[in-house]
């Protein structure tokens, strides 16, 4: 299935990248990583080890906002790339099968 994404400019990655920035040295993000729990296969995460993840991607409009970020394992994150939620379910319940 092909989703419509309207283009994103550099200017607006870059702006976004730096809330990305800003955000994980709040509190709030900083309670996420202790928590450690991937968001999407639901593994235990060493706090220094969870990743910041956009669930609609930047690249694709997400706008780096508490309710479009979520921790994530390394892998999760790295498998997920630029994918939609919708587009990235099937592959997440495949892994909580496994678990």
């Amino acid at each position: 299935m092909d989703y419509f994404i309207s283009p994103v400019t550099d200017q607006e990655i870059k702006k976004e990248k730096q809330k990305a920035r800003d955000l994980r040295k709040t509190q709030w993000w900083k309670q996420k990583c202790v928590q450690g729990k991937c968001y999407y296969c639901g593994a235990d995460v060493p706090p220094k080890e969870v990743t910041m993840d956009h669930i609609v991607p930047i690249i694709r409009g997400g706008k780096t906002t508490k309710n479009n970020v979520v921790a994530a394992c390394k892998e999760c994150n790295s498998r997920k790339k630029h994918s939609l939620l919708i587009e990235w379910e099937e592959y997440v319940e495949r892994i909580k099968k496994q678990l």
